[in-house]
């Protein structure tokens, strides 16, 4: 559970460590790396104080990648131990083909941990296209966020339904009707809340199995404002609103301004009164948050592209974030232009980079992270980042 008044610490290093980090985040503000890489977008952010680098090993990308055809997999840690991840336009882990089990979205129970062994991550199709599913699917879209509170399963998105297109199952892209979905039996079925609003919907704060608690206060989601992809606000509500019409008064809460320290936030119930918890000058796409409890820091990934043309996104163009709250303030662990070497390849479309909280190690400073993208990573893909805490 989320505690708003929370104020993540650390023992003071000495003075000459003092004077080091100062140093040190005076070399890294946007400013400076700007000068640093002449003619490459700058983070928005100067460099982080707690963590120095994030090294990435991309070995596992090949020898782990499954469900090839299949993209998007944003995914919840359920109270069963597993993960529940929903795929787009593909037949998903058992299908394992763009056009075999095709459905156009679906969601698969993904069990183990990931290491260098390609067997130590298991997918298996729960709901999709028979027989290569558990369950039949009987709507269609795409999910772009879930998470799992109380043992049920939350996905929200666009869908299509029979009441708007002849062969929901299958038809392509976001559908028309924008609200949550919930399923009570593990992803076995679902059901689709009665209302569609033109309120973004957003990613949800990803706070650990279940949600961290059997009763947490808040549920958090950022979202971007419709005709703004430079600002990302942050929205909340109480779990037992999930379902519920956000133009409903009083039912969602909305970030306007946090304390001196930014350890105590202020809320509205008017989406007017919103303020961004995050910019990015260079664009925000598919931003992704995750709490590492182990080093007490929020972590965002997000997409970027300095042209201002979102078909020259990549899986390439992404960067890294951290911060002691979930509004911020936030510092850039890494901020890439090519990383993985994905962007030719993948040009086009950022599909999010996602960090599993159940894929965090016990000390906070290893995880795994699924991506997807264009071509090739058309597919479930893992990653793996260690990161170096000063």
């Amino acid at each position: 559970m989320i505690n708003d008044s929370r104020a993540v610490s650390a023992a003071g290093a000495g003075r000459m460590a003092g004077l080091m980090l100062a140093l040190l985040a005076a070399a890294c503000t946007p400013g400076a790396l700007r000068s640093r890489h002449a003619g490459r977008p700058a983070a928005p952010y100067g460099h982080s104080r707690l963590i120095s680098t994030v090294t990435w090993d991309f070995s596992a990308v090949i020898p782990q990648r499954k469900a090839l055809g299949s993209d998007l997999w944003p995914c919840a840690w359920a109270i069963d131990g597993d993960l529940y991840c929903a795929w787009g336009d593909g037949g998903g882990f058992d299908g394992n083909d763009d056009n075999i089990g095709r459905v156009s979205l679906g969601f698969a129970r993904v069990s183990g941990s990931p290491s260098t062994d390609p067997a130590s991550v298991r997918g298996t199709n729960i709901w999709g296209s028979p027989p290569y599913a558990e369950f039949p699917a009987d709507f269609g879209g795409k999910v772009g966020s879930m998470i799992a509170v109380k043992g049920v399963l939350y996905a929200n998105g666009g869908f299509w339904t029979a009441s708007n297109i002849k062969d929901p199952v299958h038809a392509s892209g976001r559908g028309p009707v924008s609200s949550i979905a919930w399923s009570n039996d593990g992803a076995q079925s679902w059901q689709i809340a009665s209302w569609s609003s033109p309120e973004p919907q957003g990613s949800f704060l990803d706070a650990g199995q279940d949600s961290a608690s059997g009763s947490p206060t808040y549920i958090y989601l950022y979202y971007l404002r419709d005709g703004d992809d430079r600002h990302l606000f942050l929205k909340r509500t109480a779990p037992e609103f999930l379902t519920a019409d956000p133009a409903a008064a009083r039912r969602t809460e909305y970030f306007t301004d946090a304390s001196r320290r930014s350890q105590a936030a202020h809320w509205s119930v008017r989406e007017a009164d919103a303020k961004p918890v995050f910019a990015d000058a260079n664009h925000v796409e598919g931003p992704s948050v995750v709490y590492d409890a182990a080093i007490g820091r929020y972590l965002l990934s997000a997409g970027h592209y300095a042209s201002g043309d979102d078909n020259d996104s990549s899986a390439g163009q992404v960067g890294l974030f951290e911060a002691p709250n979930p509004w911020g303030p936030w510092a850039t662990i890494g901020y890439y232009e090519d990383w993985g070497g994905f962007k030719a390849e993948t040009t086009g479309d950022f599909l999010s980079l996602r960090i599993p909280s159940k894929w965090l190690s016990p000390d906070g400073k290893t995880l795994w992270a699924v991506f997807s993208g264009l071509k090739s990573l058309d597919s479930f893909n893992l990653v793996k980042g260690v990161l170096s805490l000063r």
